[in-house]
C-alpha cells in the first residue's frame, strides 16, 4: 500500500508539473518574465506570511491524528484554532501594508502590484482555510485524498492561465485566474470531509497543540520565509523581470520539488508512529530505499537538465529568458539537495525536536538572507537572479549536514555511509561528464543530441558496474506502475475504505 500511496502522490504531481510546465512556456512566451515575476513576487509576498495562519498547529494536528487521538475532537479543537490562527494572519498582513505604504512611504512597483497582491491575499485565505481537510487526510496518510484534488485544481488553474494570456490578460487576470481554480475545488473538500465528525473545542486538547505548535510556530515561520524572502528581495534590490527569469529558472525543475513535498507529508506520520515504538530500523530500511531512488532515477534527470539548460531555455521560453540558463542550472541541483535532505528532516521531526529543527531553521535563514544581501544588492555582488540561485544551493549543503550529524546523534543506525558514496558519485559523474559535454560535445545542436544517449548509458552502466543496481530495481521499478493495485487503492480511499 506504501507503494500506492507514494507513486500515487508523485505521479499525480507529475502530472501536475508537466501541465504547469507546458501551459508556463506560452504564458512565459505571450505575457513576457515582467508579468511572470508580478504574479510570483505577489504569491510570495502575501505567503511570507503564512505561517501566522499556521502557527505550526497544521504539523500538531497531523502527529496527533497519526498517534490516534479521536479524530472528532482533533478537527473541533485545531478547526477553532486554526480560524483563529487565519484571522490572525488578515490582520497582520494589513497592518504590514498600510505600514509600508501610508507610514514607513515605500511604494509597491506599481499599481497593478497591489491589485494582483490583494487577489493573492484572496487566494491564499482560501488556500489555508483548506489546510484542515489536507492536515487531517495527512494524519490518515489518505494519499488519494490530498492528491486527487490537488491534480484537479492545478490542470484546471493552469489551463485557465493559458486560456487568459491568449484572450490578452496580463497580471491581475492571470491572478484572478489562480483564484477562480481554488474557489471551484473547494467544494470538493467539503463533500471529501463528509464522513468525519467535527467535535467540539476541547481546552485540554487545545493545550497539547499548543505544546507541539509552540516550536513549530519558529520552525514554520523560519521555513515560509525561506521559501518566500528569495523573491521578496529580489524585487527590493532590482525588479520584477529578474523575479521573473528567476522563476522561470526555477519552473522546470520544479518538479524535483515535488517529490520533497510528496514524501514530507507521508515520511511525516509514518516516522512518528515509527518513533514511538522505536522502531529506527524501520526508518533507516525506509531512508535507504528513498535515497537509492533519488540517485538511481532523479539524479541523472537532474545532471540532463543542468547540462541541457541553455537548449531548454532557447527551446521552450526563447531569447528573452537567455539570463535564465545559469539560475535553472544551478536551481535545478538545489532543489535536488532539498529532495535528498527530506527524509532527515522528518526524522527530526517524528522524533520530536522541533525546538532544534527551528533553531537549524532559523540559522539557514539568517545565512540566506546574509547571501541573498552579499550576492544580489547592488552594493556588493550585484548577480541578480542567479545569485539568489547560488545562495538556495550553499544554504541546501548546509542543512543537509545539519539533518544528517543529528539524525546520526539520535540513532547509530541512521547511517550517512551510503548517502556519502552517493554524494561523491554525483559530483564525479557532473564533473566527468560537463567537461566531456562542453569540450567535446557542445558545439553543435547533433553534437549535443548524440551525448544524450551516451551519458544516460554511460552512467547506467556504471551503477550496475558498482553493484548500486540489479535487474530487480527495473522490475519493481515498473512494478510501481500497477494500475490495478492503484486503481483499487484510490477507491477503497475514497470510499472510506481501510
Amino acid at each position: 500500500m506504501l507503494k500506492q500511496k507514494f507513486i500515487l502522490s508523485y505521479a499525480s504531481k507529475m502530472v501536475v508539473q508537466f501541465v504547469t510546465i507546458a501551459t508556463s512556456i506560452v504564458v512565459a512566451r505571450l505575457a513576457g518574465p515582467t508579468v511572470m515575476g508580478t504574479i510570483a513576487w505577489a504569491l510570495a509576498y502575501v505567503q511570507m506570511f503564512g505561517f501566522i495562519a499556521d502557527l505550526g498547529l497544521g504539523t500538531a494536528h497531523i502527529k496527533l491524528i497519526s498517534e490516534g487521538k479521536d479524530p472528532s475532537k482533533c478537527l473541533g479543537t485545531y478547526t477553532t484554532l486554526k480560524l483563529s490562527a487565519s484571522g490572525l494572519y488578515l490582520i497582520v498582513f494589513m497592518a504590514n501594508y498600510l505600514l509600508k505604504k501610508f507610514v514607513f512611504h515605500d511604494p509597491f512597483e506599481s499599481k497593478i502590484h497591489e491589485y494582483v497582491l490583494f487577489i493573492s491575499l484572496a487566494y491564499m485565505m482560501i488556500q489555508d482555510t483548506l489546510t484542515i481537510a489536507l492536515a487531517t487526510f495527512a494524519g490518515k496518510t489518505e494519499q488519494a485524498k490530498q492528491d486527487i484534488p490537488y491534480m484537479i485544481q492545478n490542470v484546471f488553474g493552469q489551463l485557465l492561465r493559458v486560456a487568459i494570456v491568449l484572450l490578452g490578460g496580463r497580471a491581475i487576470a492571470l491572478a484572478l485566474g489562480n483564484l477562480a481554480s481554488a474557489v471551484v475545488i473547494f467544494p470538493m473538500y467539503i463533500a471529501m470531509m463528509k464522513n468525519y465528525k467535527f467535535g467540539k473545542f476541547d481546552k485540554e486538547l487545545a493545550k497539547e497543540y499548543i505544546k507541539i505548535a509552540a516550536p513549530v510556530l519558529i520552525l514554520g515561520a523560519a521555513t515560509t520565509l525561506t521559501n518566500t524572502i528569495d523573491k521578496v528581495l529580489l524585487q527590493d534590490f532590482t525588479d520584477s523581470n529578474q523575479v521573473g527569469l528567476y522563476t522561470a529558472g526555477q519552473r522546470i525543475g520544479g518538479f524535483i520539488l515535488l517529490i520533497s513535498r510528496s514524501m514530507s507529508m507521508l515520511f511525516f506520520p509514518m516516522f512518528s508512529a515509527a518513533v514511538a515504538r522505536s522502531d529506527f530500523r524501520f526508518i533507516q530500511d525506509k531512508i535507504y530505499k528513498f535515497e537509492r531512488f533519488s540517485f538511481l532515477f532523479i539524479l541523472p534527470f537532474v545532471v540532463v537538465i543542468a547540462l541541457y539548460s541553455r537548449d531548454i531555455v532557447l527551446i521552450l521560453l526563447g531569447k528573452e529568458y537567455m539570463p535564465s540558463i545559469n539560475m535553472m542550472s544551478i536551481s535545478t541541483v538545489a532543489l535536488f539537495l532539498t529532495v535528498f535532505n527530506t527524509p532527515q528532516g522528518n526524522v527530526m521531526t517524528g522524533l520530536g525536536k522541533f525546538r532544534l529543527v527551528a533553531i537549524i531553521a532559523v540559522v539557514n535563514l539568517i545565512i540566506y538572507v546574509g547571501l541573498i544581501v552579499l550576492f544580489v544588492h547592488k552594493d556588493f555582488l550585484n548577480m541578480g537572479g542567479e545569485g539568489v540561485s547560488w545562495c538556495l544551493l550553499i544554504t541546501n549543503v548546509l542543512i543537509g549536514i545539519f539533518y544528517r550529524y543529528y539524525c546520526y546523534k539520535a540513532s547509530k543506525l541512521l547511517s550517512n555511509k551510503l548517502a556519502i558514496q552517493f554524494i561523491i558519485y554525483g559530483i564525479v559523474n557532473f564533473g566527468v561528464f560537463w567537461f566531456i559535454f562542453k569540450n567535446y560535445f557542445f558545439d553543435t545542436v547533433l553534437l549535443r543530441i548524440i551525448f544524450l544517449p551516451i551519458y544516460i548509458l554511460l552512467t547506467y552502466g556504471s551503477f550496475f558496474v558498482l553493484k548500486w543496481m540489479n535487474r530487480n530495481d527495473i522490475v519493481q521499478l515498473l512494478g510501481l506502475f500497477n494500475i490495478k493495485a492503484m486503481k483499487n487503492y484510490i477507491s477503497g480511499e475514497m470510499k472510506g475504505k481501510k
